[in-house]
């Protein structure tokens, strides 16, 4: 068989393949005459360029100065752990969710995820010196390397957005796959993990675009870091494996908590991952990690444990579990790796590891929290799972599918038949809840907690919890948690469309009688209604639709087109000209309306 000659040809540190067609980027190239695999892309020098992460805590360069996001008191402190001495807290916008320090350690960014916005505060002064709107939603991650440049990840309007940090602007959009969360800069390459899909996209920032993508694992999910290993070309990323195929799911089954490795010059997932539950012990939500590179510990914050989970990289064991605060979801290490930093969100404090005994060995308050303390119940025990009365063995939490009130976009097949994960947000205007309409309050979580998570519940001396029992007002803790429900920010979504399609789309949405179902404010009419699936389910609310698909009860509607694609009441396709069900679509995605 006759082969194609072609050249490897290195461009801006890129290697690419000449003379091939169809090789998928992120696999290998082989030459004519040895079948020995070859790096697709040539990595950047790793004596050279150092590899730059973003999380809610930043060393400054001193090695002793700590910058911590606070998103419960939408502020950023400026700290001295070591001396247990706060130099400032610095209010930024809403919600800043990660921080970064430029190389020359003048400025600290802060990503603020419900304003999207990016805070640049002077380090010097401790003061906001520039607000820089970064348009679409969800700013979650921020990053910044030598260039003088910003990268900030987006994750509810999939794009990375370029900063020229000294001009004060935004200067480049790049779309990337759903859910962009966690970003490594290292030379001109910039690795994005995306939240719910599990996945890794490489963006070569020449181009300004992404060149590839690595699955982490089947069915991983919640992948909001990336820890790198330069020097070996490696990456580790912690996730959880949300298994929504199983017929039969359990609270110590349906989500396992892992870590993944990448291997960074072919861009492609390691062998397996590590199992968390089995190397340490059942932990919920493991969302960052530090990378010791030279004693191969991997330390791996477990969001709903309260724990740090050592792993011996070399040995395939784990070396300690760390008991801290609530709600550890930054790290940090100083520069000679002996001491570990820990933000714990829920307490407002930074816990200090001594690395050679994984030991506490200070704990401080770095910011009041800037809400009520039912607020604060409410979030533990709906991001939590260390607590008996949530889950059994740290199985599970509410928000291992909720994470931030948000769908985890799966449809899971053992939950009565085929259930869509739908949003949370808004459900005060939403009554009654689950697809079925089973629940008329949502203090009826109870009966999900002790069933699906194996909780014992947060009413005390309840005999029998039962569908047609009243829980509201049993238990404070319970009530808590039903009002961090209620309360739930939803970020503000950039609309689709024009003005004018989206005003054609209202017109089409009342021309085709769409109100008589999805009225009022929240665009629902509250009742059950059979629209040609079989059944009669809860009709729901059409706000936040970007954010939510797959569609229907049962997610047969991959995207919002298919729903006017498909059989039933909805389908529109055959009826109602292209022009206007493209108009439809931007008005629908565009809710709710910002005024």
């Amino acid at each position: 068989m006759k082969r194609s000659a072609f050249r490897l040809v290195l461009v801006g540190g890129l290697l690419l393949a000449a003379g091939l067609t169809g090789l998928p980027r992120s696999q290998p190239a082989q030459s004519q005459a040895e079948p020995t695999p070859l790096p697709l892309y040539a990595l950047p020098n790793a004596a050279v360029d150092r590899a730059y992460t973003g999380g809610s805590l930043a060393l400054l360069p001193d090695g002793r100065t700590l910058v911590v996001a606070n998103p419960l008191s939408n502020s950023v402190t400026i700290t001295i752990p070591t001396q247990e001495r706060v130099i400032a807290e610095v209010p930024v916008g809403r919600e800043p969710r990660a921080v970064a320090i430029t190389p020359d350690g003048a400025l600290a960014l802060a990503a603020n995820r419900l304003d999207s916005t990016l805070s640049l505060i002077d380090i010097e002064s401790a003061a906001v010196v520039e607000v820089i709107p970064l348009g679409g939603a969800s700013p979650v991650q921020v990053v910044t390397g030598e260039r003088g440049l910003a990268y900030v990840a987006l994750r509810e309007s999939n794009e990375v957005v370029e900063v020229d940090v000294a001009g004060r602007a935004v200067i480049r959009r790049i779309a990337t796959a759903p859910a962009p969360s966690g970003l490594v800069l290292w030379g001109d390459f910039l690795y994005v993990t995306h939240f719910w899909p599990g996945t890794v996209s490489l963006i070569y920032l020449p181009q300004g675009e992404v060149v590839g993508q690595a699955s982490l694992y089947p069915g991983a999910s919640l992948a909001a870091a990336l820890a790198p290993d330069i020097s070996r070309g490696l990456a580790y990323a912690p996730l959880t494996e949300l298994r929504s195929h199983d017929p039969a799911p359990l609270y110590d089954s349906l989500a396992l908590p892992a870590v993944a490795q990448l291997d960074l010059r072919a861009l492609q997932s390691g062998p397996r991952p590590l199992p968390l539950d089995s190397l340490d012990r059942p932990v919920n939500l493991p969302l960052s990690a530090a990378l010791d590179r030279f004693r191969q510990l991997l330390y791996v914050a477990n969001f709903g444990s309260a724990s740090i989970t050592v792993l011996d990289l070399a040995a395939d064991m784990a070396r300690a579990n760390i008991p801290v605060g609530s709600g550890p979801f930054g790290l940090a290490l100083n520069p000679d790796y002996s001491l570990l930093y820990v933000h714990n969100l829920f307490d407002g404090t930074v816990s200090t590891v001594n690395t050679q005994t994984f030991e506490v060995v200070r704990v401080q308050v770095v910011a009041p929290l800037g809400v009520p303390a039912d607020v604060i119940i409410g979030a533990q025990a709906f991001n939590g799972a260390a607590d008996p009365r949530m889950t059994t063995l740290d199985g599970v939490s509410c928000a291992t599918c909720h994470f931030d009130g948000l769908s985890d976009g799966r449809v899971w097949q053992g939950i009565n038949g085929g259930r869509n994960t739908p949003l949370l947000y808004g459900l005060a205007d939403t009554a009654p809840y689950l697809a079925d309409g089973s629940w008329d309050d949502l203090a009826d979580v109870e009966l999900k907690i002790r069933a699906l998570q194996a909780g014992e519940g947060l009413i005390e001396e309840l005999e029998q919890a039962s569908a047609a029992g009243i829980h509201a007002g049993l238990s404070d803790d319970l009530d808590a948690l039903t009002a961090w429900l209620l309360q739930l920010p939803a970020p503000v979504l950039p609309p689709a469309g024009t003005p004018e399609s989206r005003e054609r789309g209202r017109t089409v949405f009342t021309e085709q009688g769409c109100e008589s179902c999805h009225s009022g404010p929240a665009f629902t009419s509250q009742q059950l209604a059979d629209v040609g699936t079989g059944e009669a389910f809860d009709t729901p609310s059409l706000r936040w639709l970007a954010l939510s698909a797959p569609y229907f009860h049962d997610g047969r509607a991959a995207t919002l087109r298919a729903v006017f694609e498909l059989p039933g009441a909805h389908q529109l396709i055959t009826s109602v000209p292209a022009a206007d069900l493209d108009a439809l679509l931007d008005y629908l995605l565009s809710l709710p309306e910002q005024g």
